[in-house]
């Protein structure tokens, strides 16, 4: 009797093995987003969850719907996203974090800006101070690149929610039909920016902080009207084909917060690494600091991870201690 006792239960701790073993061994998948920083702060993740949790950690490109719609289903397609900004997501956050209750959302890991900038010379010279501005004939007419009649103003990348909601507040501050609105991936924008900055001319875009961008240029960010919640009103700009006609913001944004979500399925699968991400707090000047080197020092995104983790071991401590 004692025999098949002991042999059940060395069966039972085998198999109780196995499953940590097996669990230990699942991949986990990051969502790589586009931008040089986000390279960055993935790769950072990556290897501090592989040093010190012996996880094994892969990444995939994508974009916030798909790396939700991932994080949902719960099959280890996408386990975290690592850049979430509230409230421009919040659409997807209220789905799948509030109402399918399959993803979780960490504090948050640093504070955020959105809003349009332009040059500091153009400030100085030319007057642009405030969003009103950008009614102005003369303002117009200085950022008409083609000779259209129409100025030309980025509103943001193909796939960021601010790139939507940026549109519709060109519309509602009353500019939009003086201006080519474009959309474009960032790097064209960039070049565009350190072009003209240097050469003097008036340049205005869709931007946001941080970025390593005004540690290259004087630059300054358009004045807007206090946010006014009665005038922000975003349709849901995931699902709703005519987001665009269903809202209204005349008002800048409110305060922006940068967060973490994974998927539910981590924290029985790999619950360490949820502590971790729960225990990840970024600056805004490391952010800016990342994004100098991803994007103007090009420097490989994997590689310098590395570095940098090994440079600071004691703020990594911070993140595995929470």
């Amino acid at each position: 009797m004692w025999k098949s006792s002991i042999l059940l239960s060395m069966a039972l701790f085998s198999s109780a093995l196995a499953a940590n073993i097996s669990h230990a061994a699942d991949k986990i998948i990051i969502g790589e987003l586009n931008w040089g920083y986000a390279k960055v702060m993935t790769n950072v993740i990556k290897v501090v969850a592989e040093d010190n949790y012996g996880l094994q950690v892969d990444m995939v490109p994508g974009n916030h719907a798909v790396f939700f719609k991932a994080m949902d289903q719960g099959k280890g397609e996408v386990d975290i996203h690592p850049e979430v900004w509230l409230p421009n997501n919040q659409g997807l956050v209220d789905e799948y974090v509030y109402d399918n209750e399959t993803v979780s959302l960490t504090d948050v890991t640093f504070p955020a800006f959105d809003g349009f900038c332009t040059t500091q010379a153009a400030v100085d010279t030319y007057g642009l101070k405030t969003v009103y501005d950008l009614t102005r004939p003369e303002i117009v007419g200085l950022t008409d690149r083609d000779g259209d009649g129409k100025g030309e103003i980025w509103m943001g990348a193909p796939g960021w929610k601010s790139t939507q909601i940026h549109q519709v507040r060109a519309r509602d501050y009353g500019f939009a039909d003086l201006y080519e609105l474009q959309v474009s991936e960032e790097n064209i924008i960039l070049a565009q920016i350190d072009a003209d900055a240097k050469a003097g001319k008036v340049i205005v875009w869709a931007c946001y902080l941080p970025h390593h961008v005004f540690g290259m240029h004087e630059l300054a960010v358009i004045e807007e009207p206090a946010h006014d919640p009665e005038k922000w009103q975003v349709a849901d700009l995931e699902n709703d084909p005519n987001w665009l006609e269903n809202s209204f913001v005349a008002t800048s944004f409110p305060p922006i917060s940068s967060h973490i979500a994974y998927s539910k399925r981590l924290e029985t699968d790999a619950p360490e690494m949820v502590k971790l991400l729960n225990g990840i707090e970024f600056t805004q000047q490391l952010i800016n600091e990342w994004s100098f080197v991803a994007s103007v020092e090009q420097r490989d995104p994997a590689e310098y991870a590395r570095e940098w983790v090994t440079a600071n071991k004691e703020l990594v401590q911070s993140w595995l201690s929470y």
